[in-house]
């Protein structure tokens, strides 16, 4: 099936990780005919992604970029139109996770950093790249959230919080730029094996007890995500707006039998 996408640009943030959905997107997006500007605060890691997605024959430029940093985004915009030439998809899937603590326990700092680089960092993607799209009168920007910005993790007030607060700006923005070509959207994901999880991410016990509660009995893949956000991207969505898709195996839709580890009658 033609998407439509040969010859339209895109950036993708949070692509360092080799496992990642980061560069799972930027791979299916350059096999589309998307040239792409993959972007993270770990250089080598965009630069291994870069020449992993240069096989499908898309042009790739890799730029470390710390988002926390209006001025670093501001300054990757400029590069990314010089190199690549304009911009019509954004994908905000750059995120920080790890700082597990309840919110009596976590320090300001810490709650900071998570705001600063998964809530502030989109907006300031987002407010950089808009210009570029009304002009194009085209563009799709699509958010990576979570969810735990659905329904919660104890544990990771500063993670959800930013995860659901990204799900109202989309919402907010899709309403501000509908009438100017432009859509926005979220996909929320579940427990994908991006690798995060075998890093020591979380408490083996609770990893344990969260895949027995796994609905279709595996995690998601990152390729997986990668499809659902180009499709997204792409003509065929061209009157999906302001949604929040869920890409989590129906982890969320409540418990059964088999989740809770009773088996059926």
């Amino acid at each position: 099936m033609d998407l439509g996408l040969k010859g339209k640009v895109a950036v993708v943030t949070g692509a360092a990780s080799q496992q990642g959905v980061g560069r799972a997107i930027a791979s299916v997006l350059a096999r589309e005919g998307v040239d792409v500007a993959v972007t993270d605060i770990i250089f080598e890691g965009v630069q291994a992604t870069a020449q992993a997605i240069r096989k499908e024959g898309a042009n790739v430029l890799a730029l470390k970029v710390d988002q926390s940093k209006y001025d670093e985004v501001q300054k990757a915009v400029v590069q990314i139109r010089e190199k690549l030439g304009s911009i019509d998809i954004l994908v905000n899937n750059a995120a920080l996770t790890g700082n597990m603590a309840p919110a009596h326990k976590m320090t300001a700092g810490a709650w900071e950093n998570e705001i600063d680089v998964n809530l502030n960092g989109i907006f300031y993607w987002t407010r950089e790249v808009l210009p570029v799209m009304f002009q194009n009168k085209w563009g799709r920007v699509i958010n990576i959230s979570s969810m735990g910005g659905v329904i919660g993790a104890a544990g990771l007030p500063a993670y959800c919080a930013s995860k659901g607060g990204m799900i109202a700006f989309t919402k907010t923005l899709a309403l501000e730029v509908a009438k100017k070509g432009v859509t926005v959207n979220t996909v929320s994901l579940g427990i994908i094996d991006s690798g995060v999880y075998s890093k020591g991410f979380m408490d083996p016990t609770v990893m344990k007890a969260i895949k027995r509660r796994l609905p279709m009995g595996r995690m998601g893949e990152p390729g997986e995500v990668a499809e659902l956000v180009v499709f997204l991207a792409s003509m065929k969505a061209a009157y999906i707006q302001g949604a929040n898709i869920m890409i989590d195996g129906g982890i969320t839709l409540g418990i059964s039998k088999d989740n809770l580890g009773i088996g059926e009658d």
